[in-house]
């Protein structure tokens, strides 16, 4: 019965990443890292699309925002993106992560007119799918994906599912 619930989930996501991809968290594996980083990427990119989790439980950023958050200010700063798209909606408390994200950009120096939010996601699916619309309204073209190391490969396998041209950023590499 199980096999035959999964077989019918995927016939109706057709092109989807892997099911496993969908609920189930990530698991440290340096190999797939290793893999996604090999794929083929665009040299310079347009935009950072850093990728939310949760806030600490008074809205304050948790040590995982901080490091997205930094790595998006270095990406800024040495002109990797010209702008970052923060996403991220209230998926894990009542903190919209988009927002924490983007007040602290603000607080460490990011214009806010480089700044755009997305804050209705719950997945990284919608991070990206949702994103995307923000990219297009905005003429961007490719996207530097921010999150850690262990995330970045199942990110990226859902922005080839988008056909959403990407590089990756592992925040934990930013100096």
């Amino acid at each position: 019965m199980r096999a035959l619930l999964c077989g019918l989930v995927l016939t109706m996501l057709p092109g989807c990443a892997a099911w496993y991809d969908l609920f189930q968290r990530d698991k440290p594996r340096p190999s797939l890292y290793a893999e996604a980083m090999a794929l083929p990427r665009p040299a310079q990119t347009d935009v950072a699309i850093v990728l939310g989790c949760p806030a600490v439980s008074d809205g304050r950023p948790s040590p995982c925002l901080r490091c997205r958050i930094r790595a998006a200010l270095h990406a800024y700063q040495t002109g990797t993106v010209r702008a970052a798209i923060f996403a991220g909606g209230a998926a894990h408390n009542r903190f919209v992560e988009a927002e924490v994200m983007a007040t602290e950009a603000l607080r460490q120096g990011m214009p806010a007119s480089v700044i755009f939010q997305e804050k209705e996601s719950l997945t990284t699916w919608q991070n990206l799918r949702f994103s995307q619309r923000i990219m297009k309204e905005n003429g961007f073209q490719t996207a530097l994906l921010i999150s850690t190391r262990d995330h970045l490969p199942r990110a990226r396998r859902f922005a080839d599912y988008y056909q959403l041209p990407t590089a990756l950023w592992a925040c934990e590499d930013t100096p």
